[in-house]
C-alpha cells in the first residue's frame, strides 16, 4: 500500500494533521528503546517468575486448602490478563524501531547478520525461561524446538524489508510497477508464512507489523493507520488500550536517535535478563522445596 493510493482529500487531511502534531514530538529513539525494554522486562518477569509462582506456589496453596479456588483464580486472572496486557506495549515499539534502524543503517547486511546471531544466542535462554517444563516433557531439554524467540521474528522482518527494497520500482533494477508490487507482496507473504511455520514469537504478525511501519515511513500517521490495519487483520481483534498507547508513543517520536548508543545493550539485554529470571525460578524452587 502506497501513500498515493489514498484519495487526494484524505491524503491532504492526514498529511496536514501529521505536520501539525510534529511540533509536539519530543520522544527520541533512545527514549522509545528504554520504554520498550522496560515494558519487556516487566512482561517477562510476569511470564517467567510470576507464572512459575502461579504453577508451583499459589496452586500448591490451593491444593492443600490454604486458599480457595476463587482466590487462586483471582490471582491467576490478574497475572495472565491484567499484567500480561501491559506487556503488549513493547512489541509494536520494537517493530517500529527495527524499521527505522533498517532505513538508517549504513550496513544492512551487518544489521541483519547481527539480528540472526543474537537470535541463535538467545534461543537457549528463551527456551529455559519460557519452556523449561515443556522441553523436559518433550525430551528435548534444554531446548524447545516448537517455538522460537522474537529475534528470529525481527530477523525475518528485516529480510522482508530487504525484499521490498530489492523489488522496488526504481531506475536501478528496471522492474515495472505491477511486477514490483507483485514481487513485494509475494515475498512478504512467503516470509510471513515462514515465520508461522517455524513458530517465531508473534509469527506473521511481527513480520507484517515491521513491513507496515516501513512502507509508510514518510508519514507517521500513515504508519500508525497501516499498523492498526495489520493488527486487526492478523489478530482478528480491535486494538487494545495498550496497543493505542504504543501508537501514541510512536506518533510523538521526533525522528532523532538521542545521545545514548543502546543498540548492543538491547541485543545483550534480551538473553541476559531472561537468564536472570530463569535463575530466580531455580532459587525459588530451592527455597520453596519444589
Amino acid at each position: 500500500m502506497r501513500e498515493n493510493s489514498f484519495p487526494l482529500k484524505a491524503h491532504s487531511t492526514i498529511t496536514g494533521f501529521d505536520h501539525k502534531i510534529s511540533k509536539y514530538r519530543f520522544i527520541t529513539g533512545n527514549t522509545l528503546k528504554i520504554i520498550a525494554i522496560s515494558v519487556m522486562l516487566f512482561d517477562h518477569f510476569c511470564k517467567i517468575v510470576l507464572q512459575w509462582l502461579l504453577n508451583n506456589y499459589w496452586y500448591d496453596l490451593y491444593d492443600v486448602g490454604q486458599i480457595t479456588w476463587e482466590q487462586f483464580s483471582e490471582i491467576d486472572n490478574f497475572v495472565r490478563f491484567d499484567l500480561y496486557a501491559i506487556g503488549t506495549i513493547a512489541f509494536p515499539l520494537f517493530c517500529f524501531l527495527l524499521s527505522e534502524g533498517f532505513h538508517y543503517t549504513k550496513n544492512r547486511k551487518k544489521y541483519m547478520g547481527l539480528m540472526l546471531v543474537f537470535a541463535i544466542i538467545s534461543e537457549l535462554p528463551f527456551d529455559l525461561g519460557f519452556f523449561n517444563e515443556l522441553s523436559i516433557e518433550s525430551g528435548t531439554y534444554p531446548f524447545y524446538w516448537q517455538y522460537q524467540n522474537v529475534f528470529f521474528t525481527l530477523f525475518l522482518g528485516l529480510v522482508a524489508l530487504d525484499c521490498i527494497d530489492k523489488f522496488s520500482c526504481n531506475p536501478a533494477n528496471k522492474i515495472n510497477r505491477t511486477k514490483s508490487i507483485l514481487l513485494q507482496v509475494v515475498s512478504v507473504a512467503a516470509i510471513a508464512i515462514i515465520a508461522e511455520v517455524i513458530r517465531c514469537d508473534y509469527g506473521k504478525e511481527g513480520v507484517l507489523f515491521v513491513v507496515a511501519f516501513y512502507i509508510c515511513r514518510k508519514n507517521r500517521l500513515y504508519q500508525i493507520l497501516l499498523f492498526l490495519m495489520a493488527y486487526m487483520l492478523t489478530t482478528g481483534e480491535q486494538p487494545t488500550i495498550y496497543t493505542m498507547l504504543s501508537c501514541l508513543l510512536i506518533l510523538l517520536y521526533n525522528g532523532k536517535r538521542g545521545k545514548l548508543k543502546l543498540k548492543y545493550f538491547f541485543y545483550a539485554f534480551y538473553p541476559v535478563h531472561i537468564t536472570i529470571f530463569y535463575v530466580v525460578t531455580l532459587l525459588l524452587s530451592t527455597h520453596l522445596g519444589q
